[in-house]
């Protein structure tokens, strides 16, 4: 994916990439886990009314209401804070209105019996490299899943997972900033503790697990950090000493004063 740009930069790598393994494992007869069968033309996009679930079934599914909600919105504005990095311009996303879409399209998703949908880097990105600044191309891929999923959906579903993760991996590792990483160890270096422990539930446990693990070391070190403060220990917090300011320098056609 990194080398199809430098061959010409409006080639669209990410596809040419999963085409290509998808192909080679069909051709090759590899064995990898595919995404599945899907539903497949038009009589797959049926409007329907979702019926509510047994009561007794609330408590529990509201524990993972909350968790998709979470999931979800934190992606969200991590998209749109990292999208605000990579555009050239001084925009700024508003969290209130991307949330506000973004419930729009729940509610619209789960009325066709879809799951839940949340903002993504991967599309969004993509724009940015090739400077498309309308709303026309969020329409252009819209219309392009559609008729994806109404006509190729056999297709796409041989498309194997490791393709996936791949091109995931490739875009998450475009939008790190080890400077940031740096500047935030360097004000406090005891921020690496709930950064690899959100890291290490992630890798070990899955993406939920990661994100409650990190949540809570957060939690926990600010407040041992504030009942350090309050009993004059002074915290944890480490910050660069500050230099001290330099005298000004004589201009040359200034005489020093005996």
């Amino acid at each position: 994916m990194h080398v199809i740009p430098k061959i010409h930069p409006k080639i669209p790598s990410a596809l040419v990439a999963v085409g290509g393994a998808t192909a080679t494992t069909k051709l090759l007869g590899l064995s990898a886990t595919s995404i599945g069968a899907l539903p497949s033309g038009l009589s797959a996009f049926t409007l329907s009314m979702p019926t509510l679930p047994p009561v007794e079934s609330l408590p529990a599914l509201g524990g993972t209401l909350l968790l998709i909600y979470a999931m979800t919105s934190a992606e969200t504005l991590l998209s749109c804070t990292a999208l605000d990095r990579l555009r050239p311009t001084s925009y700024k996303h508003n969290p209130d209105q991307e949330l506000i879409g973004q419930g729009v399209a729940n509610i619209t998703s789960a009325a066709f019996m879809g799951m839940p949908v949340t903002a993504v880097i991967a599309r969004s990105s993509l724009n940015i490299k090739l400077k498309a600044n309308s709303r026309l191309p969020a329409l252009v891929q819209s219309a392009f899943v559609f008729g994806s999923l109404a006509l190729y959906s056999d297709v796409i579903s041989a498309v194997p997972l490791s393709a996936l993760a791949g091109v995931l991996i490739s875009s998450g590792a475009g939008m790190l900033q080890p400077a940031e990483l740096k500047s935030c160890l360097a004000d406090d270096k005891y921020n690496i503790g709930p950064y690899l422990v959100t890291t290490g539930g992630m890798l070990t446990m899955g993406m939920a697990e990661g994100i409650v693990l990190g949540c809570a070391s957060s939690a926990a070190k600010h407040l041992v950090q504030q009942h350090l403060l309050a009993a004059g220990g002074g915290g944890w917090v480490v910050h660069a000493e500050e230099a001290p300011p330099k005298a000004p320098v004589p201009s040359p056609g200034t005489r020093k004063e005996a």
